[in-house]
């Protein structure tokens, strides 16, 4: 049965798939914020100072807020995906344009949309993750005791538009590495199916294989506009260091060398295998939940 071009299970599977990454992957998250943001970027010695000052706690720092929008934002950025894939696709047909020759560009295409479409709620989530993050117990005193606090004190210096704070940078990442992010899922996933039998186990572990790599690879490819995008966001809004996107690449240049720009990307790689595999698998299973409920009680 042919899905609708808008199909609630593509957002409800995305919800589902937003939880479990977040779970999975938040402490390694917090190492590399912190390991992007602190002088000192050793993630020994970061890891080593978080245990000391804030105990394993610390390395949850900044969950809830996100753990609250983990659900909705990724049921915007697959739910979008689908449905653009699908009015792609239809067009295609329509056109009389060959499926197989326009199938990567499209999923590329359309996660492109999908990762546009979540900077509405995924800006003002990765600054206050970020602040949050970026403070620990060994800098004296805390500016902000919650996500909450971080709010209010935004809306009351800066408005609505203090929550944006990197969204520029935001866009240029998230458009380009959620199309490296499907895209190379597909491929992958199409030539671990190739290899594989209808064994639901070697189905699931070809899920977690692709969509692992897919995450590395999405990040790998955007990592220098990642950095730049902590720093504007963990810099202090009432007496910032930097004026935007260029000036923070070039002072942190002058400041820190070329190497700076691949800075986290060993523990971003490591997060990110595991985080977007259970995301994936997440993904996938409510995916096929949701067909057989909707197949079984909306299609009568």
């Amino acid at each position: 049965m042919d899905v609708p071009l808008f199909s609630w299970s593509d957002f409800i599977a995305g919800w589902t798939a937003g939880v479990c990454g977040l779970i999975i992957g938040h402490p390694l998250d917090t190492m590399k914020v912190r390991q992007q943001t602190f002088q000192h970027p050793k993630v020994l010695g970061i890891f080593l100072q978080t245990l000391k000052y804030e105990g394993i706690h610390g390395f949850y720092k900044g969950m809830g807020f996100p753990l609250l929008a983990a659900g909705a934002l990724n049921s915007v950025f697959f739910g979008v995906y689908g449905t653009c894939l699908r009015v792609l696709e239809k067009h295609n047909k329509s056109a009389d344009t060959s499926h197989n020759a326009n199938k990567g560009f499209n999923i590329f295409l359309a996660g492109v949309v999908g990762g546009i479409a979540t900077i509405s709620v995924g800006c003002p989530v990765d600054l206050v993750k970020i602040q949050l993050q970026s403070q620990t117990g060994s800098q004296g005193h805390r500016r902000h005791i919650g996500p909450i606090s971080i709010v209010v004190e935004i809306l009351r210096k800066n408005g609505i538009r203090g929550l944006y704070k990197g969204g520029h940078t935001m866009i240029y990442r998230d458009s380009f590495s959620s199309g490296i992010y499907f895209w190379s899922y597909a491929e992958i996933l199409t030539s671990l199916k190739e290899k594989d039998d209808d064994d639901n186990g070697k189905h699931a572990l070809a899920v977690v294989i692709a969509g692992g790599i897919a995450g590395v690879l999405s990040w790998a490819s955007i990592m220098p506009l990642d950095l730049i995008k902590s720093r504007i966001q963990a810099d202090d809004m009432a007496n910032p260091k930097f004026k935007g996107i260029v000036d923070c690449a070039v002072k942190s240049y002058k400041k820190d060398g070329l190497s700076v720009f691949g800075r986290g990307l060993t523990m971003c790689c490591i997060r990110s295998f595991p985080v977007n595999g259970a995301t994936f698998l997440g993904y996938e299973i409510c995916l096929k939940y949701c067909h057989i409920i909707n197949d079984l009680y909306f299609q009568h």
